[in-house]
Order: structure tokens, then C-alpha cells, then sequence
């Protein structure tokens, strides 16, 4: 398999960061077609098995929310990414040639080899994981991609290790011009076991100005990229207290891509890809072990404008240091050129 391989590539769509990024790499960068599912069909069939629930089915699958492209895809615009994936109806499915079947939820592991089987013979089956702790067959598959660095993979299995990318046009560096300003853009805070650590940081911080977005975020959620990036960039630090961690993490990689460090226990993020990044007094405020009195004085420390400008160009520095977008493209053509 040669490097000018344009694949036709099918997934699910669960997360629009993770699948923007696998659009990223093989389409605008291979040059190949990634499509997700739509259609009720995929879940009646049991090859879709995220959820039973009739309003999250809907959610994912629901053909009305797609429009019809010249090419023969149908398009849903995912206004979180600002972004249309291309989708196919289950009929569709079987009537195109896929070059790869891509799972990248435990839920589908089994149901989408079995797919590729029955329709797909000649496609080449990989599993992707991007979360925390997702249940794994290795006998299940020959191909795989971690975008965590947590997965040991037997030596036999065909792997890669990437980050998921996302558009460098958007989230670039600026000097911060706002010291004052602590803000979350992880979902569902309000429900979170972080949400105390929350509210005492703004109890005890009646000068700085606290904005929770995200999903049931009082401030509400920013939709598209460009509006995301700004926002970090008119932050000064971003909360990150997410207990138990995530996988690759798409805000924390964002954070640091324009420079704003966060306020994080680091516990969480021991041997995952963003733990690089995670410096106390240098790019990052480490709040484990600390008591509340030296957390609040490290925290007005660093909101000091040159103090805080430092900071901001640690937290820069460290991103290009260990995130390349195009190294990670190189090894994935290597990891493409070997597919089992």
C-alpha cells in the first residue's frame, strides 16, 4: 500500500472532535473519504449499539438531520467542529467498496467486524481508542490506533500512537492580555465531582471572573472552533480538575495550543499524551496535595501580568514541543502501509 493510497473509510460518529481529527488525516491529508452512519436501519440491525435509548438514537442517527451532497454523500453539520460529515444510509453502505472499517467505541467493536465481514470482506478492520479504560478484544482486530499512549497492545498488532488533530488555523498563540479570567469548557461541571473545587476557587477568588461553559455550564456552550479558540485565548487559566481523567483530550490539547495553562490535578493525566504538558510553576497550577491557602497564593502569583505572560509562553512552547501534527501523519502512513 503505497502513500498515495486514498482510502474509503467508514466510522461512527461519538465524539465530533475525534471524528474531525480522523477526517483531518484521511481525507485532507491521504487525500482519502470518511463517512459516519445515518438512518434508523444502523440501530434496528444491531450494527449501531451506543445506546437503546429512542432520544439518543435520534440524536445520532436521524436522517432529517441531513441534507443530500451532489456527490452522493449525505452531509450533517456538526456546528460544535463547524464541520459537515459525509454519512451513508446502511443500503448506501453496502452498495460502496470500503477500503477500512474504523471502530473507535468498545460498543461496536464486535458488531462492526462482523459488518465488515458480511459486506466489507475485502476492507481492512482497526480499532481506535481515544477514552479511558475502554474494554479491548485484541484477538478482535490486527490494526490499531491509541491517541492516549495508556493502551499496551500486544507486539503482533499493527499500531500507532497519534494525537487527534485539530485546525492549527484556529488555535494559535497570542499574549494573553486578560490576567483575571478562570474558565471551563468541560462538559456537564454542574454534575461533576470538580464541581466544589469550583466553587471554593470562586469563593476565594471574589477579584477573578469565572466562566463555566460547556454542556449544563451556567455560561453556556461555544459552538465552532474559531470561537473556542478565542475564548481560551481571552482566558487566563483554564480549569481542567476532570477526575479520572480522559483520554486524548481534545480542551486540554486546545489549551495549550494557544498557550493558556491550566489549573489541573495531575493525578488524573500520569502516562496519557497531555501529561507533557503538565509543569507546576511553569506551564500548569498542580492543585494535588495542596492546601487551599498556597493554591490561592500560587493562583495570584501567577495572574500577575508578566508572571502570568511567562506562563502563557511555557504552556506554547511545551505544545510544539511534543504535538506534530505532520510527524503524526508520517507515522500513520507507515502504520497505513502495513495494515492487516
Amino acid at each position: 500500500m503505497d502513500t498515495q493510497y486514498r482510502p474509503l473509510v467508514f466510522t461512527e460518529w461519538h465524539h465530533g472532535g475525534l471524528f474531525h481529527a480522523m477526517a483531518m488525516m484521511f481525507e485532507q491529508r491521504l487525500g482519502g473519504t470518511l463517512v459516519g452512519p445515518t438512518g434508523y436501519e444502523w440501530a434496528n440491525e444491531g450494527i449501531w449499539r451506543l445506546s437503546k435509548l429512542p432520544g439518543t438514537i435520534r440524536q445520532y442517527l436521524n436522517p432529517e438531520f441531513c441534507v443530500n451532497g451532489s456527490d452522493g454523500f449525505k452531509y450533517y453539520y456538526d456546528k460544535g467542529e463547524d464541520y459537515a460529515q459525509k454519512r451513508v444510509t446502511l443500503d448506501e453502505f453496502k452498495k460502496l467498496k470500503f477500503d477500512i472499517i474504523l471502530c473507535t467505541l468498545q460498543e461496536h467493536e464486535y458488531s462492526f467486524r462482523e459488518l465488515m465481514q458480511r459486506y466489507q470482506p475485502q476492507a481492512k478492520y482497526i480499532r481506535l481508542c481515544g477514552n479511558v479504560g475502554e474494554q479491548v478484544n485484541w484477538d478482535n482486530f490486527n490494526n490499531f490506533i491509541d491517541t492516549t499512549k495508556l493502551y499496551r497492545p500486544p507486539a503482533n498488532i499493527n499500531t500507532v500512537v497519534i494525537h487527534q488533530e485539530f485546525p492549527a488555523d484556529f488555535f494559535f498563540f497570542t499574549e494573553p492580555t486578560e490576567h483575571m479570567r478562570i474558565c471551563n469548557y468541560m462538559n456537564n461541571l454542574p454534575e461533576a465531582r470538580a464541581l466544589p473545587i469550583w466553587q471554593q476557587l470562586k469563593a476565594e477568588l471574589p477579584e477573578f471572573t469565572f466562566k463555566m461553559h460547556g454542556s449544563l455550564g451556567e455560561d453556556g456552550m461555544i459552538d465552532g472552533l474559531p470561537q473556542l479558540a478565542q475564548s481560551m485565548r481571552d482566558s487566563s487559566f483554564i480549569f481542567m480538575v476532570k477526575h479520572q481523567g480522559e483520554g486524548f483530550g481534545h480542551v486540554i490539547h486546545n489549551a495549550y495550543a494557544v498557550g493558556r495553562p491550566v489549573i489541573v490535578q495531575k493525578e488524573f493525566y500520569i502516562g496519557k499524551l497531555a501529561e507533557s504538558f503538565l509543569i507546576d510553576d511553569y506551564s500548569a497550577i498542580v492543585i494535588d496535595d495542596k492546601d487551599w491557602p498556597t493554591l490561592i497564593k500560587k493562583i495570584r502569583f501567577w495572574s500577575q501580568p508578566e508572571n502570568h505572560k511567562k506562563m502563557c509562553r511555557n504552556a506554547r512552547r511545551l505544545f510544539e514541543k511534543y504535538v506534530d501534527f505532520d510527524d503524526d501523519e508520517k507515522k500513520f502512513i507507515k502504520f497505513i502501509q502495513k495494515l492487516k
